[in-house]
């Protein structure tokens, strides 16, 4: 597989947050429980932000950035698993933030895999600084649970 540029490597991660706003909103359409459709609401629009947010940066970056080749492949697969996921009815909070987690650790690794083969520092640090908002946000999953308990 040939070298991907860096925007097309961004394209692809927000499309992920896409794929996983679309699961999350499906998620909340067939649940019962009213805690558990609020933290999913939540969720979905945690990734539309966490989307846009990377859209700006791919508008704002340099050209000289977006156009870097990655040498390393990515699994491309994330949006397919995102709409072929099939959970049990009935979720408690626990479940959603525990799929929250999984998948975006999925993300995290994603970008710091790509920082950690990126041909120049530029980019290592610009891939590194996204994985480490990815993870800021991952902790803000968790603390949002628990607020969803105790209402």
């Amino acid at each position: 597989m040939p070298p991907k540029p860096i925007k097309d490597f961004l394209v692809y991660i927000e499309e992920c947050h896409q794929a996983l706003a679309d699961l999350y909103l499906r998620l909340s359409l067939e649940e019962n429980n009213e805690k558990v459709k609020l933290l999913l609401d939540f969720m979905k629009k945690k990734e539309q932000l966490s989307g846009l947010q990377l859209h700006q940066y791919t508008q704002q970056a340099p050209p000289s950035l977006l156009e870097t080749d990655l040498d390393s492949e990515f699994d491309d697969s994330f949006p397919i698993k995102c709409q072929q996921m099939e959970l049990k009815a009935e979720l408690s909070l626990d479940d959603v933030v525990a799929l929250a987690i999984r998948f975006d650790i999925q993300l995290i690794d994603l970008l710091q895999t790509a920082a950690h083969s990126s041909p120049t520092i530029k980019a290592e640090i610009a891939l590194g600084k996204l994985a480490n908002q990815e993870e800021e946000t991952l902790h803000h999953v968790v603390t949002a649970r628990h607020e969803f308990e105790y209402m």
